[in-house]
């Protein structure tokens, strides 16, 4: 049933990075190669502080209820020689560790094609946010499925998280379906409507209201409504001037007849008032 359609013009709700959400499910996936040549790091026990604790790292943003940012670190520690597949991960937030136990390292192990085992690749991340109200913990899984372990230079290929902070409503755009998009200050859209197409089984029973504005009539039968590109039903255009549906060269042709019309009328009227005054000249 078509409505009467309304913009909601209030913030986006912010997103906390947590589970159940996007196509994978997870609250972050990170998708990086570790070198299979490194070695055991120099120095143990692990310090994010000291590089020569660790072989790699990288870092993302997560976001709490609030929608307030939050650094995260992975870290990537060799666990044991090269003869051996295992690597130890760190996870801090903050700064501060947030391994489900922490301080202790969730373990990677991959096979000799440098694949990790499937039952080894979701690291549990657990954090409480200090001091911005709120909801803790912070708490989802960090994917690492698709990390490798071949015998080239560390990279990363993927990273990316489900939560996001709020944001207001920039502008709106409208496509061919007639899908209404609010594009936001977070740099997310959202669908908030969509604009419904109408048609009659007699167009030209409509009746004509002025100012290109037409009415339902017995005439013109019931409208049929739906979404466009459905049916017989049209598409959209956004940001587009309708353009005239007059054929220019006929209406030239009528305007110049017209003025042909109007100057042979003007010389009849001549003629006539000359006719006139000559009979008047008689008397």
């Amino acid at each position: 049933v078509a409505t009467p359609l309304k913009v909601d013009a209030t913030n986006m709700p912010p997103q906390a990075t947590t589970d159940g959400i996007g196509a994978t499910g997870y609250g972050a996936t990170l998708s990086v190669n570790l070198d299979s040549r490194e070695e055991v790091p120099a120095t143990t026990p692990f310090d994010s502080s000291n590089v020569t604790s660790y072989n790699d790292t990288t870092s993302m943003q997560v976001f709490d209820s609030l929608g307030n940012p939050h650094t995260m670190n992975v870290y990537f520690v060799r666990k044991t020689p090269i003869t051996n597949c295992e690597w130890d991960v760190y996870v801090e937030i903050d700064g501060s560790p947030a391994n489900t136990t922490p301080g202790t390292p969730f373990t990677v192990t991959f096979d000799e094609y440098g694949k990790p085992l499937a039952t080894a690749n979701l690291v549990p991340v657990n954090y409480t946010p200090v001091g911005t109200g709120a909801a803790d913990p912070l708490e989802f899984r960090l994917d690492l499925s698709n990390t490798t372990q071949y015998g080239s230079d560390f990279a990363i290929y993927k990273l990316s998280q489900v939560g996001y902070t709020t944001g207001e409503l920039a502008g709106l755009t409208v496509n061919k379906e007639g899908v209404i998009q609010g594009r936001y200050t977070n740099n997310l859209t959202l669908d908030i409507g969509q604009v419904a197409l109408a048609s009659f089984p007699s167009n030209q029973g409509l009746i004509s209201l002025g100012n290109n504005q037409w009415a339902e009539s017995y005439d013109s039968g019931q409208p049929m409504i739906g979404k466009p590109t459905t049916g017989v039903l049209g598409t959209l255009s956004a940001g587009m001037v309708e353009e005239s549906n007059v054929d220019l060269t006929q209406e030239l042709v009528q305007m110049i007849i017209q003025q042909r019309n109007y100057q042979a009328n003007a010389q009849t009227i001549r003629t006539q008032d000359q006719i006139l005054q000559t009979l008047v000249n008689l008397r």
